[in-house]
């Protein structure tokens, strides 16, 4: 059950509508039942009536509604922007992929998650491998199907990413040629050259 709002138009002027309805099955399909027609909104609003519908219903509400001018803050609430477009890199760059191959090697399951973590904390907010397990685990919301690391997994992870150092800038050197197509790889002789 919901309030359904419906805008009509009579010449130049506009008017809303509010109705209770409900969700319903009409042979298969999806349809509204309209149960009451409340009425046009300027109306209910100039006459009163919509402000005491909505303090009766709040009676009702076991402490849920929010006073007109209460303050909204989402200080409490998990971040995940930032980690999300991380993700979106993290992935475009192959290193999801490339950490993957190199935990398999190792028999290190949620390798490529733990250097996400990793990164993600360096690049959002930069900590020391226990803080990042210990509190800023707690203020993000990681990607679905990202693990949470444990600490001791954190440090296994700098042990196989310094192991890898060459294959990894490899794979960013290529990932990175291939996103900007560019080749990198052309070689200029010197300023004389490139001014002939």
């Amino acid at each position: 059950m919901h309030v359904k709002r419906t805008v009509r138009r009579r010449g130049d002027k506009e008017y809303v509508y509010l109705s209770l309805v409900e969700s319903v099955r009409v042979n298969g399909k999806k349809t509204h039942q309209t149960l009451l027609r409340l009425g046009e909104v300027s109306e209910l609003r100039d006459s009163g009536q919509l402000d005491r519908l909505i303090a009766t219903l709040r009676n009702y509400s076991e402490g849920s509604w929010l006073e007109a001018g209460t303050d909204i803050t989402g200080a409490g609430a998990p971040s995940f922007g930032a980690v999300a477009a991380i993700a979106s890199y993290f992935d475009r760059l192959g290193l999801r992929e490339h950490f993957a191959a190199i935990g398999e090697a190792r028999g290190s399951k949620h390798l490529e998650d733990t250097v996400f973590v990793m990164v993600a904390n360096r690049l959002c907010e930069p900590g020391s491998k226990r803080r990042t397990i210990t509190e800023w685990l707690g203020s993000v919301a990681l990607p679905d199907g990202v693990s949470t690391p444990l600490l001791d997994q954190c440090y296994r992870a700098l042990d196989a990413v310094a192991d890898a150092k060459e294959s990894t800038e490899e794979v960013l050197y290529a990932r990175l040629c291939d996103l900007c197509s560019l080749d990198l790889r052309r070689k200029h002789s010197g300023p004389q050259q490139a001014l002939a």
